[in-house]
């Protein structure tokens, strides 16, 4: 039943539903001061770790439509309403969205919620947005190509696209808990955990509410986006802000990008 990949899509909600504290600060709604402070101009949104996004990735966002894609949870796109802009907010996990209608109910503005997969065909028309903020979410996808075509797609002409990613180095370690000042190489690359864990460690990830991630390429991430047809514009490398890798690299990559 674990290699069943269709059986582990159908839990993957759950998961999210419950997911594993290393991961509740990256789902937790901000609070009503922060939508204060992001209507009277502050913009603070993170796209992988403790990085704030430079305000100059942003155009202008009053009147702009925003798909804030896999980013439920009631964090970037209050902000981007606080900003005037037309939201639409897609996620996986209902508890996340339901997150987002929270926030958008207790501050008073109006937002689409559309229940997605990431790894499917996005449920919306050719060139419907002008911006796309995507945190860090493809290393939950096998194959992602995808989801550059898809953006492409959704996106209009010099549209911008944001996103972040896991590097793929971060996959072939594992802290050593023996020691736990230090990692250890584990993995072989590309990492695919329906391929690569065992058995019984497919079965400790669904217990303890953890998501199957995958490595991609930087083949993958960058050469993905230029194949789709975007021109890269700006990027900068992000780190956990004191976790154990942080000792040995910056474990994530942010990247602009607009649609040719």
């Amino acid at each position: 039943m674990l290699n069943n990949k269709n059986y582990y899509k159908k839990e993957t909600a759950k998961i999210w539903d419950d997911i594993n504290e290393c991961l509740l600060s990256k789902t937790t709604a901000i609070s009503h001061d922060d939508y204060l402070r992001a209507q009277a101009g502050e913009l603070k949104v993170s796209l992988a770790g403790v990085k704030i996004v430079p305000k100059a990735w942003f155009p202008a966002l009053t009147g702009k439509d925003v798909l804030a894609l896999a980013s439920g949870g009631g964090q970037q796109a209050p902000i981007f309403a606080a900003h005037g802009a037309n939201v639409t907010v897609t996620d996986l996990s209902g508890k996340q969205l339901a997150n987002e209608r929270y926030v958008a109910e207790r501050e008073g503005y109006s937002i689409n919620i559309v229940k997605a997969d990431l790894s499917e065909i996005f449920p919306f028309p050719d060139h419907s947005f002008d911006l796309i903020f995507n945190p860090i979410s493809n290393c939950y996808v096998e194959s992602i190509q995808s989801v550059w075509d898809e953006c492409a797609r959704v996106l209009r002409k010099n549209g911008v696209l944001m996103m972040a990613f896991v590097k793929e180095e971060f996959f072939m370690f594992e802290p050593d808990y023996k020691n736990e000042d230090f990692l250890i190489s584990r993995h072989s690359l590309p990492f695919n955990p329906y391929k690569d864990l065992s058995e019984q460690s497919k079965k400790k990830f669904i217990e303890e509410h953890r998501p199957f991630a995958f490595s991609h390429s930087l083949t993958e991430q960058i050469g993905g986006l230029i194949k789709a047809g975007f021109e890269i514009t700006d990027i900068y490398e992000d780190c956990d802000g004191g976790g154990l890798f942080d000792k040995y690299m910056n474990s994530y990559v942010a990247v602009r990008a607009t649609r040719k």
